[in-house]
């Protein structure tokens, strides 16, 4: 396993990853490494390779790789599930990487093989890597569009900033619109994306702020929420046609994807669960304090409380009073015969006196 290397400084140490990077050519000369676009590329040397490029289906996703990871930690990593053809690692301006890969492999089985062995792959402590087949993306999700914008509008609007556009599909409700925008090719989507990221907002005007981004790989599940689709040609203008929901609803469900949940998913899934679970908790509390309110009620109630058993009724609810004041015993009747005189003991002392 390749030792991991941390880049902890804010802005990346451009010579001591220059003399790491190259340490990947000169060991291995089969493979070029260039930067274009955005992208740094890792690839086989036209000599090192005949015949056509691997297929579609040999290409990963390598996704939550850490900004200050690089291609001398993540190649010889991924090399170990087989041959690479191709690594391609994202940049931003500033030299971090932007969190996601693509490797292509020489073979299916080999990229097969990478998925089984590094999706999640502990990288880093606490630190997972998400590995999943390669998307040929070709859609591009615009939402927070103004509401008030009619539909052949947007068509328009699409078909003139950018090229390649092959339809275009829009979901309306009351206070939202959005669309997803599908291009010929995934490289026509990019170049679209980047277009649409710095004239969406102008384009629309009146203040709106439109959000562009990929379209999820899950959105042909959801193609059938947008109904309405709009084309447009030269020779007929924006064409709007609305797709029927009973071939929505008729079409055969999606196949379940190969790869786990994104991040997100996963903690909006665990909120749920544990709002559910904190309710049902709540609602047994509560239910339990009613159950011993009741309970209390019914014991005091059963309660003469000094008023007598025989002053309750059935069904009367009894009422705390104080206790009566106890009434002096009666007096024992008089006998003159056998009662004792009041002053027989002062008569009694007075003889022993004298």
């Amino acid at each position: 396993m390749p030792p991991v290397k941390h880049y902890s400084s804010s802005e990346v140490n451009q010579y001591e990853l220059s003399s790491r990077l190259l340490s990947l050519t000169e060991n291995n000369t089969s493979y070029t490494l260039t930067q274009i676009n955005g992208q740094r590329i890792y690839r086989k040397a036209p000599h090192a390779w005949s015949g056509p490029e691997p297929s579609r289906n040999c290409e990963v996703f390598i996704g939550r790789i850490p900004h200050d990871c690089f291609e001398d930690t993540l190649v010889p990593l991924f090399r170990q599930a087989g041959e690479l053809f191709e690594f391609r690692l994202m940049i931003n301006f500033s030299g971090w990487n932007r969190g996601y890969a693509f490797a292509m492999y020489t073979t299916d089985a080999e990229a097969s093989n990478a998925i089984r062995m590094f999706n999640n792959y502990m990288i880093r402590p606490s630190w997972q890597l998400g590995v999943c087949p390669s998307i040929n993306n070709c859609r591009i999700f615009i939402s927070r569009i103004p509401p008030t914008t009619p539909s052949a509008e947007i068509v328009r609007l699409l078909y003139a900033l950018t090229d390649e556009v092959q339809e275009v599909r829009i979901r309306r409700s009351i206070a939202s619109c959005a669309a997803i925008v599908e291009y010929k090719s995934h490289r026509g989507a990019a170049m679209a994306r980047k277009a649409l990221v710095a004239a969406a907002a102008a384009a629309w005007g009146c203040g709106a702020r439109p959000a562009v981004d990929w379209s999820l790989p899950q959105s042909p599940q959801l193609l059938k929420q947008y109904r309405e689709v709009g084309r447009w040609t030269p020779e007929r203008g924006v064409e709007l046609t609305r797709a029927p929901e009973e071939a929505a609803a008729c079409s055969p469900p999606p196949a379940a994807p190969s790869y786990t949940l994104e991040p997100w998913s996963q903690a909006r899934r665990l909120r749920m669960i544990h709002e559910a679970q904190r309710n049902a908790a709540a609602a047994d509390w509560s239910s339990r304090i009613a159950n011993g309110m009741e309970s209390l009620m019914s014991s005091m109630s059963s309660l003469s409380l000094g008023l007598g058993a025989a002053g309750l009724e059935a069904g009367e609810r009894a009422v705390w009073a104080p206790p009566a004041a106890r009434a002096p015993p009666p007096a024992p009747d008089f006998n003159p015969w056998t009662a004792r005189h009041p002053l027989q003991e002062f008569i009694a002392h007075a003889k022993t006196d004298q």
